[in-house]
């Protein structure tokens, strides 16, 4: 018994579970944003979402086995620690990939599901490989990060390039970047020792700290927008965001003075998950209000 549960806790931490359902949340929120319904469809389709990103995630690992075995934070991964096979791996990455992609595609419609595919090709086969060339790759990363939302609003039956739904992809594609400076000043000498580009390799540790304060206020301003163009309509969820938003700026205010941010890095990372979060909630509440 214990020794199953050992296996079910290495294919759990496979997945990337606690990474997979926000990114779920994200295509539940994009579906809502258009169809403010709660219905089987939507349900079924934020799950289908779930296990693509998870395909996408495996794949991923599979890749980097090499440079996850040279890194402190990564080494003791399922599959550098030989816990799990590849060959095992890769067929549950086939396995998820085509029943996310038959959820989607049943529960929303066609091109829904191809976006879904679009989305794993970037991620595996386009910012998997930046990563080895650039410190930058974060940018082009951030893209794979911004679609699920645009898979839930066209599964509910929206279009491509509509207002509302450009704006939440604008959002997630520059939250996320933060995350990876933050992941930066805690790893870089980890993803250098591993042969990854760095960008530790081009600043120093305060204009790293500089920039991810940068990108958070860039954040927050992309929130905002929500607001300012009225995709978030109701008053009292705008006074809302307007405080959360606040309090968001005052809180990594310390991110330029405290030392070692080493320490702190969960707490901010928390803090940016969770101003996220928030903003879903609240354009989820606008859209069943109106």
């Amino acid at each position: 018994m214990t020794n199953n549960r050992v296996k079910l806790k290495d294919w759990l931490e496979l997945t990337k579970i606690k990474i997979m359902i926000p990114v779920s949340i994200t295509g539940f929120t994009g579906y809502l944003a258009f169809d403010p319904y709660f219905s089987a469809r939507v349900f079924f389709t934020s799950f289908g979402i779930f296990l693509m990103a998870i395909s996408a995630s495996v794949l991923n690992q599979v890749q980097e086995v090499v440079p996850d075995s040279k890194m402190n934070r990564t080494f003791n991964r399922p599959l550098p620690s030989h816990r799990i096979k590849p060959q095992h791996a890769l067929l549950f990455f086939l396995f998820s990939l085509i029943t996310g992609i038959t959820i989607v595609y049943y529960a929303g419609n066609l091109k829904a599901a191809l976006i879904g595919l679009i989305t794993i090709i970037w991620y595996n086969g386009i910012y998997t490989y930046s990563k080895k060339i650039t410190a930058f790759a974060v940018v082009p990363g951030a893209v794979t990060g911004a679609l699920p939302p645009l898979i839930g609003w066209v599964a509910a039956g929206g279009g491509i390039w509509e207002k509302p739904v450009i704006f939440i992809e604008f959002l997630i594609f520059i939250g996320q970047i933060p995350h990876f400076w933050l992941l930066i000043l805690k790893y870089g000498d980890e993803y250098k020792q591993a042969g990854f580009p760095s960008l530790m390799d081009f600043f120093n540790r305060a204009q790293i700290k500089r920039l991810t304060f940068s990108w958070v206020i860039t954040s927050i301003v992309a929130a905002l927008f929500l607001c300012y163009f009225e995709i978030i309509q109701s008053p009292l969820i705008n006074t809302i965001l307007i405080v959360v938003s606040i309090y968001m700026i005052w809180q990594f205010v310390d991110l330029l003075r405290v030392k070692p941010l080493k320490d702190n890095y969960r707490k901010y990372s928390i803090f940016l998950d969770a101003y996220l979060l928030t903003v879903f909630l609240l354009l989820i509440s606008d859209r069943i209000i109106k």
